[in-house]
């Protein structure tokens, strides 16, 4: 099982691979509790969207699951109830996406309150640390929204890195949105990460 085509390996196309070959999931009532078993089973948080009408583009290969009704609880997608591997071949323009949290929660550590400090989230066990240039005020917003923090007071450039694990991507938030893990990702590039974000809330 993989996601490709989205902002990172927690968003994308769901693709799996069957007799050696990778192909596409048709989106017949594609739900959040079928896109919480693939967020799920890569280990990638929970599900935040479940789209259908190919959001990450057409994939190739044959359509290997169609009508995959999950509970939400299984282990792996093809575990869900489904007519069978490649039991209807779906045009590609059908093909299901999936938007995943990519991590799991989120603290503000080493500030002078529980509402202020470095901006971590957790990956799988491993806490990752955000970029200063990765996040901005609305991002500010939405998280101190999220801890119960009160509002965004400032975004300040924090330490020099040393060798932590870093997060690998830019949230552009609009500000409204409830949970951090909703605002809209990019995939930064440039791997260069001079200073992590330290985030200072009213609360």
């Amino acid at each position: 099982l993989r996601l490709s085509g989205g902002s990172g390996p927690c968003s994308g196309r769901v693709e799996v691979k069957h007799n050696e070959q990778w192909g596409t999931v048709c989106d017949g009532d594609w739900t959040t509790e079928d896109a919480e078993v693939v967020c799920r089973q890569l280990r990638c948080g929970s599900a935040v969207q479940a789209l259908n009408r190919a959001p990450f583009g057409e994939g190739s290969g044959p359509t290997w699951l169609y009508r995959v009704d999950c509970r939400g609880d299984e282990s792996a997608v093809w575990n869900c109830s489904h007519p069978g591997w490649g039991a209807f071949t779906c045009p590609h323009y059908f093909d299901t996406g999936v938007v995943c949290s990519g991590f799991s929660e989120l603290r503000l550590t080493g500030g002078n309150t529980a509402c202020s400090g470095n901006l971590r989230v957790k990956q799988e066990e491993t806490w990752a640390t955000v970029c200063f240039s990765h996040i901005d005020f609305k991002a500010a917003s939405v998280i101190c929204n999220e801890l119960q923090c009160g509002k965004a007071v400032d975004i300040l450039r924090g330490t020099h890195f040393r060798h932590e694990l870093i997060w690998q991507e830019e949230f552009h938030c609009v500000g409204n949105e409830t949970h951090l893990a909703h605002c809209p990702r990019m995939l930064h590039h440039n791997k260069t990460c001079y200073h992590d974000a330290t985030v200072v809330c009213s609360g």
